[in-house]
C-alpha cells in the first residue's frame, strides 16, 4: 500500500542521453553524420536491415531516434560497434569506416526536417566526441560531403547552418 510522501521509482527502459563511453584511441579523426532514409526505426531495425545487406550488423556507432518504434525522440542509442571499438560499415569513401565515427539520425531528411530533440542530442553527442578525440569542426561532415561519396545523405533538408551554429565553437 502506498503512503503519502512515499517515493516511487519508475525505471525508464533507457535514458534519452546515456553515458557515452570514451576510449583511448587515436583512430577517430572524423565524425560522419547520416540519416536512415526511413520514416521510422531504431538501432534494432537498422541492425536487421544491415544484416540483410550482408554486413556484420549495424554499421553505425550511434543512432539518434525520432520517436518511432518504441524509442523516444532524440534518444541516443550506442551500438555494439562503438562498445567494441570495431571498424564501421557506414561510409566506404575515403576509408571513413576506419577513421570516422558514424552517427545516424532516424528519418528521411530528403523529405522532412530533423526534430528539435534529435538536433539537441546530435549537438550533445558530437560535442562530447569532438572534445575527447580532438576532432576539429571541419572534420565533422555529412556522408555526402566525404570525398568520393555519391549520396545525398544526410538529406537535402539537414540543417547544416543550425547544426554548426549550435556546436560548441570554443572547441577547435
Amino acid at each position: 500500500e502506498l503512503e503519502i510522501g512515499q517515493r516511487l521509482l519508475v525505471p525508464q527502459a533507457a535514458p534519452i542521453r546515456p553515458v557515452i563511453a570514451l576510449y583511448r584511441s587515436d583512430k577517430w579523426q572524423y565524425i560522419i553524420i547520416h540519416h536512415s532514409a526511413t520514416d521510422g526505426g531504431n538501432s534494432l531495425n537498422l541492425n536487421e536491415l544491415h544484416k540483410r545487406r550482408g554486413w556484420a550488423g549495424i554499421g553505425y556507432d550511434f543512432v539518434i531516434d525520432n520517436g518511432t518504434d518504441g524509442k523516444e525522440d532524440g534518444q541516443i542509442e550506442v551500438s555494439p560497434r562503438w562498445i567494441k571499438q570495431e571498424k564501421g560499415a557506414h561510409c566506404q569513401a575515403s576509408d571513413m569506416n576506419s577513421k570516422g565515427i558514424g552517427i545516424c539520425l532516424v528519418g528521411n531528411f530528403s523529405k522532412e526536417k530533423v526534430s528539435d530533440k534529435q538536433m539537441a542530442s546530435l549537438v550533445y553527442l558530437v560535442n562530447i566526441l569532438r572534445k575527447h578525440y580532438k576532432i576539429p569542426k571541419e572534420r565533422i561532415m555529412g556522408h555526402g560531403q566525404v570525398p568520393g561519396a555519391k549520396t545525398e545523405c544526410p538529406g537535402k533538408y539537414f540543417p547544416w547552418r543550425e547544426f554548426n551554429n549550435k556546436l560548441n565553437l570554443s572547441i577547435r
